[in-house]
C-alpha cells in the first residue's frame, strides 16, 4: 500500500497524515468499486504518457492493486480497483497544481453508491437555468459509438449522461482520488462497462494517436499554463474530423475590471474561505480567454475549424457569487433563485445591449480536427 500512496502523491514517508488519509480513502472504496477487468483497459486508446507506447497490465500481490507497465520505456503507472495513475509529471507547478486536488478529495468519498437517474441528469443538461449544457449538447450531436476522453473532470459525475447517449466515455483528472471518488458515487449497472476512471495530465495525454472522437473538459482549460502544448497534445489525440470542446470563462472588461476595484475585496475573502490551487488563482487575476486569441492557437496547430458561443453575464455574476462566497454544498435552491433572477435579466438587458452582449462571462469553444 504504501508504494501506491507515494506514487499518488505521499512524497514524504514522514508525512504520516498524508498517508493515513489514503489508507482510509481507499479503504472507503474497496467495497464500492469493481475489480480491474484485464480484458477492459482500453488498450486501442490508452499508452504511456511518456513515449506514447502500449500499456501491459501488472497484477502485484497486494489485494485491488495492480499497476500498468510501459513495454518499452518499462515506466509503472500504480492504480487501484482498475483505475490507474496515467501521469507523467516532471513540472513544479504541475506537482503543486496535482497536490493541491489530490488533497482536497482525499476526505470526499460518499458512504453509499448511488443508482444513477439517466433522466434526472438529462433534465439538467437541458436546464434552461444551465444554457452551457444545451450549448454542449447541441455541438456533440451523435456520441453513439464515440471515444470522449473527458480531462480535469474531478469527482464531477453530470458527464455520465454521456454513457446513456450511446458515448466510450473516459473520465480523468490531474489527481488519482478525484475520479476514484467519483467512480465510487454511482452503480451504472449494465453502463459501467462503457467507462474507465483514470488520473490523466493534460499536457501529457495517455491516448494514443488519432484515438478520440471527442476530447471535452469543463471550467478546467483555465488551470492550465501551457495552452499551447495543451493543444498540441488534443490535436495529436483526435481522429480526422473529431472534436473537442471547452466550456471556460471569457475575457469579460467590465467583470475583470470589477474583480480589480469594488470586488478585490470579496475575491480575496473568496481565497481565504475557499482555497483555490496555484493555477486557478492566476487564472483569476488573468481574467478570461479572448476569442481572437484561440483562434490564433487553432490556426497554428492545424484545427479546420473553430466555434465561439458567449452565455450569461448577470446569471453568472450571481450564481457564482454565491459559490465563491458560500461554498457549492448548499440546497440547489440557493443558487437557482438567484440564477432565475440573473437570468432574467440576461433576457432583458443583456441580450438587447451590445455592450453587455460583449461582457457575458460564459464561453462555450473549441475546434474540429
Amino acid at each position: 500500500m504504501l508504494g501506491l500512496l507515494k506514487d499518488c502523491g505521499a512524497d514524504d514517508d514522514s508525512d504520516r497524515e498524508k498517508i493515513r488519509c489514503w489508507g482510509v480513502f481507499l479503504e472507503k472504496l474497496m467495497s464500492k468499486v469493481q475489480d480491474c477487468d484485464a480484458t477492459n483497459l482500453w488498450s486501442d486508446v490508452l499508452c504511456c504518457p511518456r513515449c506514447h507506447e502500449s500499456l501491459e497490465f501488472v497484477l502485484d500481490n497486494l489485494p485491488n492493486e495492480q499497476h500498468l507497465r510501459c513495454g518499452t520505456c518499462k515506466t509503472k503507472f500504480p492504480g487501484f480497483a482498475g483505475s490507474f495513475d496515467l501521469t507523467f509529471i516532471d513540472e513544479v507547478k504541475r506537482k503543486q497544481e496535482r497536490q493541491h486536488y489530490q488533497q482536497k478529495y482525499l476526505s470526499r468519498s460518499d458512504s453509499i453508491s448511488l443508482h444513477f437517474d439517466s433522466e434526472l441528469w438529462a433534465h439538467r443538461w437541458n436546464d434552461l437555468h444551465w444554457p452551457e449544457g444545451r450549448l454542449i449538447l447541441k455541438l456533440l450531436q451523435d456520441l453513439k459509438g464515440k471515444v470522449v476522453l473527458c480531462l480535469g473532470n474531478g469527482k464531477s459525475l453530470k458527464e455520465l449522461y454521456f454513457l446513456t447517449l450511446g458515448a466510450n466515455l473516459i473520465c480523468s483528472d490531474l489527481s488519482l482520488s478525484g475520479v476514484l471518488a467519483a467512480k465510487s458515487k454511482y452503480n451504472l449497472g449494465e453502463l459501467a462497462g462503457r467507462v474507465a476512471f483514470h488520473a490523466i495530465d493534460a499536457c501529457r495525454i495517455a491516448a494514443k494517436d488519432c484515438s478520440i472522437d471527442v476530447v471535452y473538459g469543463y471550467e478546467f482549460v483555465h488551470h492550465l499554463s501551457d495552452l499551447d502544448g495543451f493543444l498540441r497534445e488534443v490535436h495529436r489525440v483526435l481522429k480526422p474530423g473529431g472534436l473537442c470542446i471547452f466550456f471556460d470563462s471569457a475575457y469579460s472588461p467590465i467583470w475583470q475590471t470589477a474583480k480589480k476595484t469594488v470586488l478585490w475585496p470579496l475575491m480575496r475573502l473568496s481565497h481565504l474561505l475557499h482555497k483555490r490551487s496555484p493555477e486557478d488563482v492566476r487564472a483569476t487575476s488573468a481574467g478570461g480567454y479572448k476569442e481572437s486569441f484561440l483562434q490564433d492557437l487553432a490556426t497554428k496547430h492545424g484545427f479546420h475549424e473553430a466555434f465561439f458561443d458567449r452565455v450569461m453575464f448577470f446569471q453568472y455574476l450571481f450564481i457564482n457569487g454565491i459559490g465563491s462566497l458560500l461554498g457549492w454544498n448548499l440546497p440547489p435552491v440557493c443558487y437557482r433563485l438567484p440564477g432565475t433572477i440573473g437570468r432574467s435579466m440576461d433576457r432583458l438587458l443583456t441580450d438587447h445591449f451590445d455592450f453587455l452582449r460583449r461582457n457575458k462571462i460564459g464561453l462555450v469553444w473549441g475546434f474540429r480536427s
